[in-house]
C-alpha cells in the first residue's frame, strides 16, 4: 500500500545544497465513499511526512485529504556531514513508515 522513491545525490561537497527528491506511492483515500453494506469508507491516507539529518528535521510536509494520491516532494538542505536522511510517514490509522537515504559529505 505504500512506498517511497526517494532521490539523494551520492555525494555533496560540504556545505553544498543539494535536492532531495521523494515520490510517495500511497492511494491517499480521502474516505467517505460507501463500502457496499450500508457504511462508509473511513478516510487513510499519509498525513505527515518528516526528514531528518545529523539530529535536526530538515524537512516537515503535513497533508490533508486535499493531496492528490502518489504525492511528490522536493526540497533543498545543506549537506554538512557524512550521514542518514531518515524519512519517516506517518498515516491515518497509526501505521509509521521509515526510509533512509545516505548523503556522503566530500
Amino acid at each position: 500500500m505504500f512506498n517511497a522513491r526517494i532521490t539523494v545525490p551520492p555525494q555533496a561537497k560540504a556545505g553544498e545544497a543539494v535536492e532531495i527528491k521523494v515520490l510517495m506511492r500511497h492511494p491517499m483515500d480521502r474516505g467517505g465513499q460507501s463500502d457496499g453494506k450500508g457504511g462508509t469508507v473511513p478516510r487513510k491516507i499519509l498525513n505527515r511526512m518528516t526528514a531528518t539529518y545529523a539530529g535536526a528535521e530538515i524537512f516537515r510536509f503535513d497533508m490533508h485529504t486535499g493531496v492528490a494520491a502518489n504525492p511528490f516532494v522536493s526540497f533543498r538542505t545543506r549537506a554538512v556531514e557524512t550521514g542518514d536522511i531518515v524519512f519517516e510517514w506517518r498515516e491515518d490509522g497509526g501505521a509509521i513508515y521509515t526510509r533512509t537515504a545516505r548523503l556522503t559529505v566530500v
